[in-house]
């Protein structure tokens, strides 16, 4: 049995057409389940708390990486399964998973290639993806030493999945993610004319991660999560191994 839920902004004219088109296609497939269309009347917490009670495993998030957070941060570490049909922008976390299209998602949801992924806890809640800041004076707090950015870092964050093709190994199975320092590119007409030092022309720093703390030099500061919300430092970081099952595609950014 399936759980389909619809985000808000799903029902908006824009998205009429390939709302019907996707509702089609899963029948099919033979995967059309029950639809669950957000609105202010209906609440996610309860249809989640429904989903439990009724121990349905399967729950396919319909919209973009915003849908996708405020479905996984209610069902880490239960025995429910996610997929993801991306509708709208952005759907970073479904690209990575290698789901390119709603079209593809559907072929994808029922194929139903699982991984249990790795998640992090980041006070109180929860991030799949990413977490991210450009100012440098952001500390990573390791507890048993610290690591400071140089002036040469644009880039500071947490990764469990390595969406821009960094120079970086990352897998969301194994139970570590990768805290990068990047350095900003330089442009061709830099490269030609300004002689760097070795900071600036040094590469991606990459440093294991399975629990940390990020703080600021000088005052709370907002730090983005998964490219789509933010919380204030300080940051308490805790990876969980495997506590989130997700249908994947054979196009994604990780083996």
């Amino acid at each position: 049995m399936y759980y389909y839920i619809y985000d808000i902004f799903t029902g908006s004219k824009k998205y009429q057409h390939q709302i019907l088109k996707i509702e089609g296609l899963l029948a099919e497939f033979g995967i059309a389940g029950k639809n669950f269309k957000l609105n202010v009347l209906k609440n996610l917490e309860d249809i989640i708390g429904e989903a439990l009670v009724s121990e349905i495993q399967n729950i396919i998030a319909v919209g973009n990486d915003q849908t996708v957070s405020k479905i996984a941060n209610l069902i880490v570490g239960k025995n429910i399964v996610m997929g993801i049909i991306p509708v709208g922008e952005p759907n970073i976390l479904a690209n990575a998973l290698g789901i390119k299209s709603a079209e593809e998602a559907i072929s994808i949801v029922s194929a139903r290639n699982v991984l249990k992924l790795d998640v992090a806890k980041i006070n109180g809640g929860y991030f799949i993806l990413s977490v991210e800041s450009k100012d440098r004076n952001v500390i990573f707090d390791f507890k048993d030493y610290n690591i400071n950015a140089l002036p040469s870092n644009e880039v500071m964050g947490v990764y469990n999945i390595n969406i821009n093709n960094d120079k970086f190994q990352s897998d969301p199975c194994d139970g570590i993610m990768e805290a990068v320092f990047k350095p900003k590119k330089i442009g061709w007409f830099e490269k030609l004319f300004k002689k760097s030092s070795p900071e600036e022309s040094s590469g991606v720093s990459v440093f294991p991660v399975k629990k940390m703390t990020i703080r600021h030099k000088k005052k709370p500061i907002n730090i983005t999560i998964d490219r789509q919300r933010v919380l204030k430092t300080p940051l308490e970081i805790e990876v969980l191994p495997k506590k989130l099952k997700m249908i994947v595609g054979k196009k994604r950014v990780f083996e």
